[in-house]
């Protein structure tokens, strides 16, 4: 999955830094690996990051390409 892609959050979720609710709707910064589990970085409109799984997010309905590609990259 490419950087820059628009992502929705699958259900609301509250940051473990601030305690507020995140925004719907985010962009990917970067994936990264940690103890066999995929934690993706999301920017949020407020300039605020996070990480998340990639349970928690789904490819913003722009095209089934996307779609595609975001579940072979993560497979």
């Amino acid at each position: 999955m490419a950087a820059r892609t628009k992502l929705n959050l699958t259900r609301t979720i509250r940051s473990s830094k601030t305690g507020l609710l995140l925004p719907r709707e985010g962009t990917l910064i970067s994936v990264t690996e940690n103890l066999g589990r995929t934690l993706l970085l999301v920017e949020f409109e407020n300039g605020q990051n996070e990480y998340l799984f990639e349970n928690e997010v789904e490819i913003k309905e722009e095209s089934g390409a996307l779609q595609e590609q975001f579940s072979v990259a993560l497979s």
